[in-house]
């Protein structure tokens, strides 16, 4: 399960890590998310940053600070990870992540249509046979829809090339309905509903929901699917939409307006 160590969130309220708390709070190009094993993540530019129970990053990123510098100077910190996250970024390509972290910071409002929960979202499968498995999967984002209450998982492509091959649309289709609607989905449902509880729990006493109440306010129906596209140029929203084929929902996203209406 999704689910924060009451113990590190201590930390993080009153404790060693509060200033690193607050330092992730007061920029807005961090994000922390809530995840298995009782850690939780901070992403920059959906690159993760810190582990934060763990005190640990990715190698691939090249020249890592020492992670207990988080700690003892969390600007310092951030200041260059964030720069060896850009560069390895400029060797790695990944387009939609900018989209898919602007998303996310731009949907906490209690005015949004949208309040974006989670990225990177996929379903615990511990509890089923390893033969039974479904194929992971991780889903962009998930969110609720504040007048329905409804959940909703997000895909994000940025450009008509994020609908081919593997990363297509009819991927990611399959696997939410393989998910949501396939032979484990009594368990998948049931292990959402709890993640959704425990990750509106722990952001919340993390003073990280922007005031927002949404305690039992998500619905237990049957969950939504979104695709979120960011052209590259206007003549794609057309294209896109035909390769959706009207199946499911589209927003347009841009630049200048990263808010899902």
């Amino acid at each position: 399960m999704r689910k924060i160590d009451n113990k590190l969130i201590a930390r993080m309220i009153n404790g060693d890590l509060s200033p690193l708390l607050d330092y992730i709070k007061s920029d807005n190009e961090l994000r922390i998310e809530v995840r298995q094993d009782g850690d939780a993540y901070v992403y920059y530019r959906k690159g993760k940053a810190l582990e934060i129970k763990t005190l640990k990053v990715d190698p691939k990123y090249g020249n890592i600070p020492p992670t207990n510098l988080a700690i003892s100077n969390p600007a310092e910190y951030f200041e260059h990870i964030k720069k060896t996250i850009d560069k390895w970024l400029e060797g790695n390509p990944r387009h939609e992540f900018d989209t898919q972290q602007n998303i996310a910071k731009s949907n906490q409002d209690i005015t949004d249509k949208y309040v974006i929960l989670d990225m990177e979202y996929a379903f615990e499968q511990n509890q089923i046979e390893k033969n039974n498995r479904e194929k992971r999967a991780v889903f962009d984002l998930l969110g609720i829809e504040r007048e329905t209450n409804k959940i909703i998982f997000f895909e994000v492509k940025k450009g008509m090339d994020a609908t081919k091959g593997k990363s297509g649309i009819e991927e990611h289709i399959n696997d939410f309905e393989n998910y949501l609607y396939g032979k484990n989905s009594d368990t998948f449902r049931t292990n959402l509903f709890q993640d959704i509880k425990n990750i509106i729990e722990d952001k919340t006493r993390l003073g990280i929901l922007n005031g927002l109440n949404l305690f039992d306010s998500y619905s237990q129906k049957d969950p939504d699917l979104v695709f979120v596209f960011h052209p590259d140029n206007d003549s794609q929203i057309q294209d896109f939409s035909t390769e959706l084929k009207n199946r499911y929902k589209l927003i347009i996203v841009n630049e200048n307006d990263y808010k899902l209406k």
